[in-house]
């Protein structure tokens, strides 16, 4: 016996694995915009794979400090590298990051920004090592302006 259907989506199936990995934040404020960006201007595939978890590509700083959290995130983004054919990696750090604000090493208090793009180009350079075959790309989010405030990104 089958469950009946309670939604049929509108959009067609596309079988073809994508080449694209974004690595994000989970932040909902932020989704859309970098939907946007990896669509409209780095020209990703709308259904490039997702990888989000909260701070992003932090997990990927943590090799030393806390190998579960890192070994968890390297497993799952070298799975979908080998599965998928992966090509290119587009990691993705934003402004007000709950996780980065709440993760405190010590007692120092740091500049988010200052470390996000540090952790951006640390993992940037070690994938790049490990994964020569690979496109590392690294950008910053961030609000600018007032009325509305709108979503920039730079290149990191």
């Amino acid at each position: 016996m089958t469950a009946a259907t309670i939604f049929e989506s509108t959009v067609p199936w596309n079988p073809k694995r994508p080449d694209t990995v974004i690595i994000s934040c989970v932040d909902g404020r932020w989704r859309a915009h970098i939907q946007e960006f990896t669509v409209n201007y780095l020209k990703a595939d709308l259904h490039a794979d997702f990888l989000a978890v909260p701070g992003g590509i932090e997990p990927l700083t943590l090799f030393d400090l806390v190998p579960k959290d890192f070994n968890f995130f390297r497993r799952r983004l070298e799975s979908l590298i080998e599965a998928h054919g992966t090509k290119r990696i587009v990691a993705i750090a934003h402004q007000d990051c709950a996780w980065y604000k709440e993760r405190r090493l010590f007692s120092f208090k740091l500049d988010l920004r200052e470390r996000q793009v540090a952790d951006l180009k640390k993992v940037a350079a070690r994938l790049r090592e490990t994964l020569p075959e690979i496109t590392v790309e690294t950008y910053f989010a961030r609000l600018e302006g007032k009325d509305p405030e709108r979503v920039v990104f730079e290149p990191v």
